[in-house]
């Protein structure tokens, strides 16, 4: 059972998106390591004094070059890998004999030329070779380049990581990726088990921040619109669900643009009534009439509600999300409280922002009948935006309740 999302898995397919999952992971984890060491053993190239080293380097680096084309062209990681090692010990060998040989001509030179014959024995050359006593391995770029083929570990189990971690609403994450990967979700229309739900408005707004910022972080890290895998359908979905926080932004425009007009006599639109209204009005009735179809009879007006009259919780998903993703700021991961969450008493300071907007609108409205009576405002457009405060009062007005709501009670349950 896949708690938060309520909906029931397969084992197999998190299975499969947990293995494919480390293999992607080791597969990025090769490639980033074999890029940053390419980069370091060119400018090694450059610094090294002895020419053996500079050719040995050189090798080396058009190797690495080599695996990293191998990788692309999907040929197996533990393979390519397994033969870039054997390439470096085949270079770090060249190497050693080489100074070997040196070594040899310089005992020479001082009369100890039995000294020099021992030191070139084949069984030391390989020892000096290896990976611990290399003299390339004294170079920080070889040694990079050795972490990053070391993606075997038989003395440790392998972590298979199915659901995501990218976000904190894990549950959509692992969904898209399992979608991506070919499965289907299936609505049943039964109840399965029972849940949970917080009982309080801070605890429903905890909730949807959380959401929100998940949301957000699975856009900016994984945009289902490039996802491999994912039907158009799935894409358009998912980002129009992701998108959707973004609504916060627009919102502050659509609730400042009537203050604007009642208070300031400022046209939120340089347009004349008739074409705007000619263009306004198709739009929105398109607009409910998809609301509408899309929602196959289910309600949808409290809906509108809260994404109206929740626009600073998505502003805050947004900022925090894009501050998480960008700047690496911690994004704590807000539990939804499941006990306990009945409030005693009004707590308006997780809706400031929103009382705050009511009054504006209220003053507004007293401001443009001020300005209307005066003569100093135009007659329709004033109606307008007095209509236009109304319907966001009216939305605003669905947090009143919330607030006033002071949990599930036992009666209540015994009624129905």
């Amino acid at each position: 059972f896949f708690c938060g999302s309520n909906a029931v898995l397969r084992r197999e397919a998190l299975m499969e998106l947990g293995i494919l999952g480390y293999v992607t992971a080791t597969e990025k984890a090769v490639t980033d390591g074999l890029r940053r060491a390419r980069g370091i053993v060119r400018k090694a190239v450059r610094r090294a004094s002895r020419p053996a080293e500079q050719a040995a380097l050189g090798q080396m680096s058009a190797a690495i070059n080599d695996a990293l084309a191998r990788i692309g062209n999907g040929e197996p990681i533990g393979e390519v890998t397994y033969r870039l090692r054997a390439r470096i010990t085949e270079l770090s060998r060249l190497v050693v004999a080489g100074d070997l040989v040196q070594i040899g001509a310089d005992l020479d030179e001082l009369g100890l030329a039995e000294v020099g014959v021992a030191a070139q024995t084949p069984e030391l050359v390989a020892s000096l070779a290896g990976d611990e006593l290399s003299p390339l391995n004294a170079l920080d770029s070889v040694r990079q380049t050795l972490d990053a083929l070391d993606i075997g570990r038989s003395g440790e189990a392998q972590a298979l990581l199915p659901m995501a971690t990218i976000s904190v609403t894990e549950d959509m994450a692992t969904a898209m990726r399992l979608h991506a990967n070919g499965w289907r979700s299936v609505y049943h229309n039964e109840v399965l088990a029972d849940g949970l739900a917080p009982e309080g408005l801070d605890a429903s707004l905890t909730q949807r921040l959380r959401w929100g910022q998940g949301t957000v972080q699975v856009l900016l890290k994984e945009n289902p619109l490039f996802l491999r895998g994912l039907s158009l359908p799935q894409r358009l979905m998912y980002f129009s669900t992701m998108w959707s926080y973004v609504s916060g932004f627009a919102t502050v425009v659509y609730l400042v643009a009537p203050v604007l007009f009642l208070v300031f006599g400022v046209l939120p639109v340089n347009s004349y009534a008739a074409p705007f209204f000619l263009r306004f009005l198709p739009f929105m009735v398109a607009n409910q009439l998809l609301f509408v179809i899309a929602s196959r009879g289910l309600p949808t007006w409290r809906g509108q509600q809260y994404t109206l009259a929740l626009f600073p919780l998505w502003i805050q998903s947004c900022v925090t999300a894009a501050a998480n993703v960008f700047g690496g700021a911690p994004l704590n991961f807000a539990v939804t409280p499941k006990v306990g969450t009945r409030a005693r008493r009004w707590d308006l300071r997780r809706i400031r922002w929103q009382v705050v907007t009511a009054a504006v609108l209220v003053v507004a409205v007293v401001a443009g009948a001020v300005r209307l009576a005066l003569q100093q405002a135009e007659v329709v457009g004033t109606l307008v935006n007095i209509g236009w405060v109304g319907f966001d009062l009216v939305a605003l007005g669905v947090l009143v309740g919330a607030v006033r709501y002071r949990g599930y009670t036992e009666s209540e349950k015994e009624e129905k």
